[in-house]
């Protein structure tokens, strides 16, 4: 459960620095990658399932953005890694808690 807070307290340290310079942002993608490999308080066969599952949609959906904004002529661009990476783990954690509580 440490593992947890820590990162949630990564992630809303590195919030506000996000917004203000988008260029330091690997305390954001830390603690979004802390906060996905944690451990739940029940970890079994279905969350891990809904884990990856939630990981391997969000890695779609991210690409999939990714080539849209290349090619459309849209104010915002994905060319920085650490910003598709953040866009990855922030749906794949999105995806995964509203599908692991909504089913239960």
């Amino acid at each position: 459960m440490f593992q947890k807070y820590v990162g949630i307290l990564c992630i809303l340290v590195a919030l506000p620095i996000f917004f203000f310079d988008t260029h330091n942002n690997m305390l954001l993608l830390l603690g979004l990658f802390i906060l996905f490999t944690a451990p739940g308080k029940y970890e079994d066969e279905r969350s891990v399932s809904l884990k990856t599952s939630s990981l391997y949609f969000s890695f779609i959906l991210s690409y999939v953005f990714k080539l849209l904004t290349a090619h459309l002529s849209l104010p915002f661009n994905l060319t920085d890694v650490n910003h598709f990476m953040i866009l990855v783990f922030s749906l794949s954690l999105l995806l995964y808690y509203i599908r692991f509580y909504s089913f239960k």
